[in-house]
């Protein structure tokens, strides 16, 4: 085992500002006005509801309520680039920013599928009428063929001479 080493503070010198003759500590006092600044920023904090249509697609409103602005960007990697943000980005509160491109492929995207969508019900209504067509006519063609002309009972007859042969062929 390692041997340790260490030394307890002297009463005599000034450790974080405070004194043992007087009772003002400096520590306690930053204590103090940091709980203070706390409890103000409480007080003033915005909390912004939030809003679905600024994370998906071309944002309508930014979460502080304003609408946002189509600007292009300053930034080094997407200079000249379009970027939705608000007004009031240099608040220090939550807004919005995305850029357009982006924007508008989500947009593009989700129409793509509203379209399949679609096709997929036009085409279940296309096969429903057709499925519709073809029992009518069955129901049209059972109320027609009341044995009309003997004919079933011709076909019947037919196929019936026709075993009788084949059974006369077998056992000659």
């Amino acid at each position: 085992m390692g041997r340790y080493s260490y030394s307890q503070p002297s009463q005599s010198g000034d450790m974080f500002g405070n004194n043992a003759e007087s009772e003002y500590s400096e520590t306690e006092d930053l204590i103090r006005r940091d709980q203070a600044e706390l409890s103000l920023e409480r007080r003033s904090a915005v909390i912004y509801p939030p809003q679905p249509e600024v994370e998906f697609g071309f944002p309508q409103v930014c979460y502080c309520g304003s609408p946002p602005q189509l600007v292009p960007s300053r930034s080094i990697n997407g200079e000249g680039r379009l970027v939705y943000t608000c007004a009031n980005k240099d608040d220090g509160e939550c807004h919005v920013w995305k850029w357009w491109d982006v924007a508008v492929m989500e947009e593009m995207r989700a129409r793509d599928r509203h379209v399949l969508q679609l096709e997929e019900k036009v085409d279940n209504l296309s096969l429903l009428s057709d499925y519709d067509k073809l029992s009518s006519f069955c129901d049209n063609a059972k109320e027609k063929s009341v044995c009309s002309d003997g004919f079933e009972y011709v076909v019947c007859a037919m196929v019936v001479v026709l075993i009788l042969i084949g059974l006369g062929i077998m056992f000659v």
